[in-house]
């Protein structure tokens, strides 16, 4: 607004899928002014809500990631978006891997609300370990929220916080977009300690993802093509589960599912959660050790000899039309564990690829589905692969365990996921 005119600035459908700014311009008169001044008030309120506006943020482009055009997605449909929305932005292109952990681990935390990721969900993996190595890890996961563009070849954390996977509508959804409390799995194997945000697999998923590299030309059908081709030869996946169960009936769960739904975004509950992380700024110690120790004597076995998949989800949508989870929670301390025998029949496995995007996976009996706050599991064979958020790890025994709201997103609703729940 200047002396004598008003400005809007607002985003557009340009095209089905994305928006681009425009505006409108009005002449004020003198007398207008105050009346004018009113209406922007209200009209920012509307469109903002109880959201954060001008907020400040460090992008971290990741240029090698997808098809390597990253940085040109940003340029072109993200830039103008936060420019008009008049956002504060530091710039900064990762060089190598592991380079935004080293970022987040050092990022002076006062200076940004939130780190956005222009990459696939590697990126995004990468800044919760480097906040999480901080000395005040717990307070640096909580303060600093992060949110992904979808500039990658696996862009789960936009589809789950912000239900896109256009570059354009995500960063109109962030200039928005509420803080909302992530669970985060600490995974040990070892002596090595890491955090995930998004899954953690072992079986056929991990097989197809992590074992078809040699086919990335594909793009995205390399998957399916690994998925079926380990389908006709029924692999097996022989391994020893134990699994820490919160809730194993699905009737259970559903009704947790929608108790938690009935609930509405409480932004005081936020700023508690974080001025209690002073108070105890270090990373949360391990409720039940490591893969190392001693197993804990009241957790269920699970029967492990013909293991088809086991695929345990903190967040519900892996990918476009996949939402695998459709139970998971961001906020309620448990993760969700499929497990699926490597016995049934191709026909069965087959439908249930099917059934994942019409949204009755969930209740085939054959899938297994638990709530748990951690498992351990044991490879029995030597060679193979372990997915921790899309990311290969060694092939050897691995324990997680949850940790209620350790880390922080931006999502558009600030306590749900952008996915239907199960039916």
């Amino acid at each position: 607004m200047t002396p004598s005119s008003l400005a809007i600035t607002y985003a557009e459908h340009s095209t089905k899928n994305d928006v681009s700014v425009t505006g409108l311009h009005y002449p004020l008169t003198e007398k207008e002014k105050p009346a004018a001044e009113l209406w922007v008030k209200k009209l920012l309120e509307m469109a903002y809500g109880t959201a954060q506006r001008r907020k400040r943020l460090k992008v971290l482009i990741n240029p090698f990631g997808g098809k390597g055009s990253a940085s040109n997605l940003y340029k072109t449909y993200a830039a103008p978006i936060l420019a008009a929305a008049c956002c504060q932005v530091d710039v900064q292109a990762t060089e190598y891997r592991g380079h935004a952990i080293e970022i987040a681990e050092h990022l002076d935390l006062d200076a940004y609300d939130a780190i956005i990721c222009c990459s696939g969900d590697g990126l995004p993996y990468e800044v919760f370990n480097g906040l999480g190595k901080r000395p005040n890890g717990r307070e640096a996961l909580a303060k600093m929220a992060v949110a992904l563009l979808p500039c990658g070849s696996g862009n789960g954390m936009t589809w789950n916080c912000l239900g896109t996977e256009s570059v354009s509508v995500a960063t109109l959804a962030i200039v928005k977009a509420l803080r909302t409390p992530l669970d985060l799995v600490s995974v040990t194997q070892k002596n090595s300690r890491t955090l995930s945000f998004l899954s953690q697999s072992f079986g056929i998923i991990a097989d197809s993802d992590l074992g078809t590299d040699n086919i990335r030309w594909m793009g995205a059908q390399r998957f399916t093509y690994g998925f079926l081709v380990r389908l006709m030869q029924r692999t097996i996946y022989p391994c020893d589960l134990a699994i820490k169960v919160e809730m194993n009936d699905k009737k259970a769960i559903k009704d947790h599912y929608r108790t938690y739904a009935s609930q509405e975004y409480d932004p005081l509950a936020d700023r508690i959660r974080v001025e209690a992380t002073s108070q105890s700024p270090a990373l949360p110690e391990l409720e039940y050790g490591t893969v190392e120790d001693e197993l804990p004597k009241d957790w269920e076995i699970v029967p492990g000899q013909n293991m088809g998949n086991f695929y345990s989800g903190n967040m519900a949508i892996m990918s476009k039309d996949t939402n695998f989870f459709p139970a998971s929670l961001p906020n309620d301390g448990l993760m969700d564990i499929v497990t699926i025998d490597g016995t049934v029949s191709r026909t069965t496995s087959l439908k249930m690829m099917t059934e994942i995007p019409a949204g009755r996976f969930f209740d085939m009996p054959d899938v297994a589905i638990r709530k748990a706050r951690a498992f351990r599991l044991v490879p029995h064979d030597k060679d193979g692969y372990i997915s921790i958020d899309g990311e290969k790890v060694p092939f050897e025994a691995f324990q997680c365990e949850i940790h209620q709201g350790l880390g922080t997103v931006l999502s558009k609703s600030g306590h749900m996921y952008e996915a239907e729940g199960p039916k």
